[in-house]
């Protein structure tokens, strides 16, 4: 028999919830979403500061909502971006166009991982 709650060393009461619970199905809901329209972003800019914006905010929201939990959301979302660029989209005919596309995809991967880290940080340092 499991107890959801034990005292930690200054006697306070831990609640420990489960990893996956409804709060966090609808984050990757959320994560989900974003990450269709990342990838439609990707594909139709002629700019990189599109996709990195919207990376960028949206992977510090993803560790704003789940600070202890948001690196699984941020690999759902750069693995939503991999696989959906690399199978379910064509190449660009065009050789510059395919290489903004790969600059945006993999720095939005990039940006994925590092927003999300100091999106957990600054939630986590705002003690709510």
């Amino acid at each position: 028999m499991t107890h959801p709650s034990h005292s930690s060393a200054s006697g306070d009461s831990v609640v420990h919830e489960p990893f996956f619970n409804v709060r966090l199905g609808i984050n990757f809901l959320l994560v989900l979403a974003n990450s269709i329209l990342l990838l439609m972003m990707i594909k139709w800019t002629n700019v990189v500061h599109w996709p990195y914006l919207l990376a960028a905010a949206s992977a510090a929201v993803i560790g704003f909502l789940e600070p202890r939990k948001g690196w699984i959301l941020a690999i759902v979302q750069v693995v939503i971006l991999w696989i959906g660029y690399t199978f379910f989209t064509s190449a660009p005919a065009n050789g510059s166009k395919l290489e903004l596309e790969l600059f945006c995809l993999y720095g939005s991967i990039f940006l994925t991982f590092l927003g999300s880290f100091v999106g957990g940080i600054v939630k986590r340092a705002s003690g709510k």
